[in-house]
Formats: C-alpha cells, structure tokens, sequence
C-alpha cells in the first residue's frame, strides 16, 4: 500500500515539474470574493430548509451521501460499514419516514420504502437541500421526518470543462472519478464517471467473543461505479428542457457479525439501477409551469451460505427488482408581487417483484399514487409572510384523508433575523413489504398518521468586510399514531402492525461563518442536534418499550468543521460527535447499550495553476485519533485511516 502512494505522489509531482518548467512566466491574479446571499422566496416563507454548503460539497466530492449528512448535518446515518448499508433516521424517526428527491423523481425503494444513502455519490451532486419536519409536504407525503433533495444544476457560462480525480487509500482502496462537460448558451452537456473498489481489511479489537482479540475483517470488500448524464437546452423564450440518465452497479460481501462462531459464511449483495428523470420548466411572466416524468429500475440479488460439518447449507438466494414510473407537473402563478398560488398533479406508478430461490416464495405487488396540492402563499408586508397548503392523495383507488399545512415567517432587522413556524399534517404509506411480503405481509394494514408543528430562528450578518455569520435553532415536536413495526406472529414468522405511537421531539442547531482576510480565510460550521423520541402507545405482557428512547436513536449528535486557506494551500478539520444508543426497545445498559463516539477528520491540499489547467492535491485522514467504535452492535469500524487524492481540471 505504502508503495503504491508513493509512486503515485512520484508520477504526479514529474507531471507538475514538467509543466512548471514549460509555464514560468504565468501569473496569478488574486480576485477579491464577493459574498452573495440569495433572498428566499416567498414560496418557501415557512419553511425550514438547509441548503448543503457548496464549499463542503466539494470537501466531500469523493464520498457517499450518507458520509456527507452524518458529518455536516442534523441527520443521524445509521451505518453498516465503510461502503455498507447506510440509512437515515430525520428528527428521530424511522428510515422509511426520509424520502429522497433526485432531480424532481422520488427514489425511495418501494418495497422497503427507504434509500440506501452508501450507494448515491456526492459526487452526482451539485446542490444537496434538507426540508425539515412538515416543510417536506412541500415536496410531497410520505416524510414525517423530512426529505432530502438532490438536484443537478446547468453551467452556462463554459464552453468545455472537465476534471478527473484519482486516489489512493488504506485498505486497498482506490478511486476513479471523470468529469467532462461543454456547450454553449443553448444547449449544454455533461458526462460523470466514478469507479471505486476496496478490500476493507482493516483491523480491530473483537469485544464480542470472549477474548478481546485483535482480528482483521473479512469478506467486506466492495466495488462501485456509476454514470450521470445531464442534458440541457434553453429556448429562445428561456424555457430549460433537461434530461438526466443514473447508471450504477455495486457488489459488495458482507461480513459477519463479532460473535459469529461458525466455521465460515458467504454473504454477498448486488445493487443496481437505472434511473431517469426530465423536466421542461416554462417561463411566461408571472406563469411558471414545470413538467416533470422519469422512471426509476432497480435490482438486488442477496446470497447466503454459512459452511457445516455438513457441507454448504443455503439460507437465502434472492433476487427482487422494483419498477417506478413518475409524472409531476406543478405550476406557479404570481397574482400580484406578494401573492403566489401553486399547484401540483402527479401521478406514479410501482411495480415490485421478488423471488427466493431456496424456499420457491416470492411476490408481485403494484401500487398506483394519484396525488394534487394546492398552496396559498401571501406576504402581509415586507416583515410579515404566510402560507397554506392542501393535499389529498387516491392511493390504488382508495381516498386518503386531507393533509394539510400552515405556516408564517417573521422577518426582522432588515431581513437579518428570521422566525418562522408551521404546521402540518402528514401520512406514510405501508411499504409495497409490509402489505405483501410472503409470508408475513399485511394487507390490512393502516397508513402511518404523522403530525408536526417546529419554530426556528436564524439570524445572519456580514458584520465587517471580513466576516460574514450565519446561525439558527429550531425546535420541533412531531406524533406519529399507528407506527408500523415488524413482530413475531403466531404462525413462526414475523408480521407487521399498527402497533406504536411515537413521540418525537427536539431542537437542532446550525452555525456557519467565514472570515477573509487579503490571502487569508478561515470557513467553519457546525450542528447540533437533541433528538428524543419514544414509544408512548400501549405495550403488550413482557414489553417494557413505554416512554423509553427507540433503539439506535441517540440524543445527542454533533459536527463541526474548520477550514483555513491561505492562496492554494488549505487545512480542514472535522469532528463528529454520536452520542449513545440503545439496540433494545427497553433501553438495557448492561450489555446492548452502543457508547458515544466522537470521530476526528483532517485534510491537507494545495492547488497548482498552470494557464488553464488546476492540479489540486490533498492528503485525507480519518479517525484522526484511530477510536474503536461500532455504529451497529457488534459490526467493527476501521480505525486510522488514509486517503490520498489528485485531481486535474480545466
């Protein structure tokens, strides 16, 4: 491993030599920047939405989502593993009460009704938005924690730009990403390549056996690649039809669990999908109107074979693929400069299918969603905004009751101090697993109930030419009835029901800033966030789950990060804090209590110019302090680990 660095590190600096001899005569202009904040607009006056940072997209270009949400936001990321199973829980709420956007398309698996945020690189990323709470019914149902958006955004401005970005790691880990992308002010393109494998053989301290032994992790290995292609073009009317193809494949072994005492496990997953998404918006004065279709394929086959005195005996071989058709067209129409209507119809269309080829059982299920919104959105005054908003959804023929949301925003010294506030009333449908699943599913099944109402305050300043704040807290609260959970059944085999009813409640606090000075720059952030959320519903005999924390929920989670630049050398630094979990429903502390960890990060780089071409070099290191830890009880986490990175843009 350490020779393949240094060869690297060898090849890249005989490149940067030999142009730096042909280029002594450039030179570098220093721009000063110009901070620019956009105002919201009215349509999200009350609403509670956090917008990724750009510079932190970039920070963390080369890593999955589910990296960039437990590092950078309010989010906790439930994780497996370093390229492993990695699920979201949104002001303490289940994986499936998270929805995810991309480019307009919702892509939440409807047979489990979550997303595995491991296998969607930031890299396909150029804007990354949270709406938090009962601000998600925007986007629509189904979030009774929130929604995450991913979107892609056009470059006008460029004739032809690319980068390709090559790194090397511990663990025989090694990355690959490609980027190429041109036009003109009519019609642009762009292609995004990535590649990244690893053997994932780190070492650990195994607490779960009886000897306390260092072991090295097996069959963890894993390799990703991917494909984005967006498509633009611009009208003469500045109408912007765009299309947008995601290709990806992951293979990844899993490895067993610290306790497993067997003589030997084959446990393998294949993920792949084929998603694509179109827009035309349309711009006519005061009219706004959007189009918006895609479909969304995907395919998992799952293995599993523990070895015996007897030979190999199979567990599992399955193979389940889901089909998703999607239409959105929403319009926007301004009656006045301080009142907006919006109204939004889409129609989706899923198709499951699932087969196991050991136990000859399988389903096929579909279920068609009709859904309309209607929003009121009025400003009383320069200070003073409101909104209103209804949705009603026909669900496979079936009316569902009426979600509606109500909300007000505050606007205070010259719009540098904002209060906002709303309402809402949400439902989440049964996974396409819960209803059918064989054996076990129920169709009988009630939709998820959810009602949240949260405050915030933000408050941002540019208080000298040199720094510039930015900060806010939220507090939320949230009750969700019939909360559909997974039990054992009389009949030997698991079954779901409307069983719980969760409290969740909390605050979440954000700070963000930067200070400039001439060469000079410091950006720093940070989050926090206090989640508590129980079980408040009757219990049966023996369980003891009544106003105790849900498991692998903790409540309290943090993050920060520094960064300093000065010209082209820069230095980042990151922490995240998890606070303790409990993997029993009645909240044990002897024995399946997970500790509180806190992770250090750091990266060093420096950019070199050579006329038209940028080499940024960086060297990546995480676990800075190597902790032993585990997210998930008795699943290792690496300790100390190294990345280094080399990219070439023009």
């Amino acid at each position: 491993m350490v020779k393949k660095i240094v060869l690297h590190i060898i090849l890249i600096h005989a490149v940067l030599f030999g142009a730096k001899a042909q280029n002594l005569n450039d030179t570098t202009i220093q721009i000063n920047e110009i901070q620019i904040v956009a105002n919201r607009q009215l349509p999200q006056k009350g609403l509670v939405i956090t917008r990724i940072d750009s510079m932190v997209l970039q920070q963390t270009i080369d890593v999955s989502l589910s990296e960039l949400l437990s590092r950078y936001s309010p989010v906790f990321i439930k994780s497996y593993g370093k390229g492993a199973l990695a699920t979201a829980s949104f002001r303490g709420t289940a994986a499936s009460h998270t929805q995810v956007e991309w480019n307009g398309i919702n892509i939440n698996n409807p047979m489990v009704g979550q997303v595995d945020f491991s296998l969607i690189p930031v890299y396909f990323a150029d804007k990354v938005e949270l709406f938090h709470g009962g601000s998600s019914l925007s986007l629509g149902s189904g979030a009774l924690g929130g929604s995450v958006s991913i979107s892609s955004v056009p470059v006008w401005n460029k004739k032809i730009y690319g980068s390709v970005i090559q790194g090397i790691g511990s663990f025989s880990s090694n990355q690959t990403f490609v980027k190429i992308g041109g036009g003109n002010q009519i019609i642009q393109t762009r292609v995004r390549l990535f590649y990244e494998d690893s053997e994932n053989d780190f070492d650990f301290l195994n607490t779960a056996n009886g000897l306390w032994n260092n072991q090295e992790q097996k069959n963890a290995d894993y390799y990703k690649w991917g494909g984005l292609i967006d498509l633009y073009f611009r009208t003469k009317q500045n109408d912007i039809i765009s299309f947008h193809t995601w290709l990806g494949h992951t293979d990844r072994n899993l490895p067993a669990i610290m306790s497993y005492q067997g003589k030997g496990r084959d446990e393998n997953q294949q993920d792949s999908n084929l998603r694509f998404s179109g827009s035309w918006k349309k711009y006519a004065g005061r009219f706004k109107s959007e189009l918006t279709f895609g479909f969304s394929f995907t395919s998992l086959d799952y293995y599993l074979a523990n070895q015996t005195d007897l030979g190999t005996l199979l567990n599992y071989n399955s193979e389940s693929k889901t089909n998703s058709f999607f239409n959105k067209f929403k319009v926007e129409v301004s009656l006045t400069e301080n009142t907006v209507i919006n109204s939004v119809l889409n129609l989706n269309y899923n198709n499951v299918s699932q087969f196991d080829k050991k136990e000859k059982i399988g389903m096929d299920a579909s279920r068609t969603e009709m859904g309309a919104t209607i929003s009121l959105h009025h400003s009383f005054s320069n200070i003073f905004s409101t909104y209103g908003l209804l949705r009603n959804e026909l669900v496979d023929r079936k009316l569902m009751p009426l979600m509606p949301s109500v909300g007000w925003e505050l606007d205070l010294l010259n719009k540098q101090l904002n209060i906002t506030s709303n309402f809402t009333r949400n439902y989440h449908q049964p996974t396409l697993n819960d209803l059918y699943w064989q054996p076990g599913g129920n169709p009988g099944l009630k939709p998820e109930k959810g009602y949240s109402a949260d405050i915030s305050v933000g408050f941002s300043k540019k208080f000298t030419k040199t720094l510039f704040l930015k900060t806010g807290l939220s507090g939320y609260v949230s009750r969700i009835d019939d909360w559909i959970i997974w039990r054992p059944s009389e009949f030997r085999y698991w079954r779901p029901d409307n069983i719980k009813e969760v409290l969740a409640r909390g605050i979440e606090y954000s700070l963000m800033g930067n200070f400039i000075s001439g060469n000079f720059r410091i950006d720093f952030s940070g989050n926090y966030a206090f989640t508590r959320t129980t079980n408040q519903g009757e219990t049966t005999l023996g369980d003891n789950s009544k106003g105790k924390q849900l498991i692998y929920i903790p409540l309290h989670k943090a993050n920060g990060l520094l960064k300093v630049l000065y010209k082209k050398t820069f230095v980042t630094y990151d922490a995240a804090f998890t606070g303790e979990r409990f993997t029993t429903s009645s909240n044990e502390t002897s024995r399946h209590r997970l500790q509180a960890y806190t992770l250090h990060n750091a990266t060093i780089g420096k950019s070199f110019l050579f006329r038209k071409i940028t080499v940024d070099m960086q060297l990546k290191v995480e676990n800075v302090l190597g902790k032993t830890y585990q997210a998930i009880l008795w699943r290792p986490m690496p300790g100390r680990s190294f990345m280094f990175q080399t990219k070439v843009s023009f």
